[in-house]
Parts: structure tokens; C-alpha cells; sequence
């Protein structure tokens, strides 16, 4: 009799296919009987645990966070004195290069709402402001008492911890830090102001332009005292910084300082100021460095003022 198989080849491929799959079946109970794991139901694979940070394991926290040198472009100490505007750029966007707040950034520039700024227009930037470091003061204390977080002013500063700081060094403050005013120091300390005058000369010049009416009209209310750009300009006399900033459109830098006895002495044409309103200034001690004027060379316009009434500074000027 004719195999029913013969006539029918697809029943022998199957027949084919179940003999393979039970001698496969076949030889992996054997490989379970000897101990192969193969057998065995596999498990899902999990996620390999999370480092324990607190422990110290994994990258530590510190290696994604903002480094010293990528926090400011520029040297803080050194920044350029104006911005020219560039097509589509933004007050923000300025604020944000040169790291100075908004709002320092207005005032500076007496900018009104909403601020729209043409494309080539200069615009002056906040002029830098530092504390000078006491001996046996810490980086931190500076931070605090300027109301800075430490990491913040070490960013701006181009520090990195331990934030080491000599007594002397210049530590660079943001543009809108205040501080409480400094105690007044031992006057008996301080050394006498040059020659015998109530005030020292505070800039090593010739006097360009007296005091009193000036010729073709006006009249200038205090000295202007030649030099150059970048010579410093000294405290007159022992006191206390009351301004210092821009306030009269072409005098540059204006510093003021209020002395005993009602007196106050101006400081203006400067292109950088080197105290801060409320610091306690010695006699000679280095405020301000001149800059250029306009219409001619580098000047230094000194007034003198007692109860608010405008005083020739020569005689009051001691010998050199």
C-alpha cells in the first residue's frame, strides 16, 4: 500500500519539523541535568543603582558647576569704558557679556523704559569698584559684609577656593554692592597731609585754571590742575567718600569727599575710580586716576567747599 506520506509532501515536512524540535527540546533538559543554566528562566535585566553621592561615589557635583575661568569674560579689574551697540543687541544682552547688572547698567546711561538701544550707540559702562583687603580680613568677610554670596564674588574675582587674600590686595566688588560705613580710624595715625596748608595738593601738576571768572564768560569754582591720563589722584585731606560715580555730563568720574569741619572737596575729569561711597580715606591715599577731557589735554578739576560755598583751593593747598 502507497505510504500516505508519498502524496502528500507537506505532512512529511512537518513530521521533519516536530522530530528536530523534540530532540532539540531533548537535549536542553539534558544540558539542565548537568547543571547548565541555560534552562533556567531568565530575568529581566534592572538598572545598575544610583551612586551614592553622599558617600562619594559617581563624578562629583563640583566638576558640572561654573569654573572661575568661565564665569567672566573680561578682567573685572580692567573693564573697557563704553560699549558700541551692535545690530539686534539687547541692554540685556550687553549686561549679560560684561556681567553687570541691569540696573547698573541703566543708571550709568540714564536710560529710560523701554529701553530700546540704536545700533552703533556707546554706551558707558558702571567703572569697576574694589575693597581693599585689611590685614587679618578673610575673603568671606568681605563677602558678607557686602552682602555677596562668597562663591559669587570668588567668580567674579577669578578665585577658587580656599580664597586666599593678602592684606592690600584690591578684591573687585559687583556693581550694586553697598556696605555699612567703616569706623572712622585713629586720626592721631595718620600722616600729616604735605606742606602747611588744611589741604594737600592731589595731583603732582601745574594749576592750568584758576579760580573766579573765565575769560569769554562762566566761571570755574575751583582749580584745574594739569597731568596725565592715568596719574592718580589723591585724597586732599582725611574724610569720607560721600560720591563716587558720574553725575555732571562731561566731567568723567566725579569723586566727593566730606572732611571735618564742613568741608568737602570735589575730584572730577577721572576716567576710574579707586574707593567706594563710605570708605574712610587717609590723607595722599590714591581715589581716583585721571582721564581725558574734552576740548584739551588731561586736567584735574579740584573744588574746594565749606558749608556748601565754593572756596579758592590755592590758598588753602600746602607747599609741595
Amino acid at each position: 500500500m502507497r505510504d500516505a506520506a508519498a502524496g502528500d509532501p507537506s505532512g512529511a515536512v512537518r513530521r521533519g519539523l516536530r522530530q528536530r524540535r523534540a530532540g532539540a527540546d531533548s537535549l536542553w533538559r539534558r544540558s539542565c541535568a548537568f547543571g547548565g543554566g541555560a534552562c533556567a528562566p531568565q530575568a529581566q535585566r534592572s538598572a545598575p543603582p544610583a551612586p551614592n553621592w553622599a558617600a562619594g561615589e559617581g563624578r562629583p557635583l563640583s566638576d558640572y558647576a561654573l569654573q572661575p575661568e568661565q564665569a567672566h569674560p573680561f578682567d573685572p579689574a580692567r573693564l573697557p569704558q563704553s560699549h558700541r551697540v551692535s545690530a539686534g543687541e539687547t541692554l540685556y544682552d550687553i549686561a549679560a557679556r560684561y556681567q553687570i547688572p541691569l540696573r547698573a547698567l541703566i543708571d550709568q546711561n540714564r536710560l529710560e523704559p523701554p529701553y530700546a538701544l540704536a545700533e552703533g550707540r556707546e554706551l558707558a559702562l558702571p567703572p569697576p569698584r574694589f575693597h581693599i583687603v585689611a590685614r587679618g580680613e578673610s575673603f568671606e568677610a568681605i563677602a558678607q559684609r557686602y552682602n555677596v554670596d562668597t562663591r559669587s564674588l570668588g567668580l567674579l574675582n577669578r578665585m577658587a577656593p580656599p580664597y586666599a587674600v593678602r592684606a592690600g590686595a584690591r578684591v573687585v566688588l559687583p556693581a550694586m554692592a553697598r556696605a555699612a560705613p567703616e569706623p572712622a580710624p585713629d586720626v592721631a595715625a595718620q600722616p600729616p597731609p604735605r606742606g602747611d596748608g588744611r589741604f594737600a595738593w592731589p595731583l603732582e601738576g601745574a594749576i592750568a585754571a584758576g579760580f573766579g571768572p573765565l575769560p569769554g564768560g562762566g566761571r570755574l569754582d575751583g582749580v584745574e590742575i594739569s597731568g596725565a591720563v592715568g596719574a592718580v589722584v589723591r585724597a586732599a585731606a582725611e574724610g569720607q567718600v560721600v560720591f563716587a560715580g558720574e553725575s555732571v555730563p562731561n566731567h568723567g568720574i566725579i569723586v566727593l569727599i566730606a572732611h571735618a569741619d564742613n568741608y568737602v572737596t570735589a575730584y572730577a575729569f577721572n576716567r576710574r575710580a579707586l574707593v567706594r561711597e563710605g570708605q574712610q580715606v587717609r590723607a595722599g591715599a590714591p581715589i581716583a586716576e585721571l582721564g581725558p577731557r574734552q576740548g584739551g589735554g588731561a586736567r584735574l578739576l579740584f573744588q574746594v567747599r565749606h558749608g556748601g560755598v565754593a572756596q579758592d583751593p590755592a590758598p588753602l593747598l600746602g607747599r609741595r
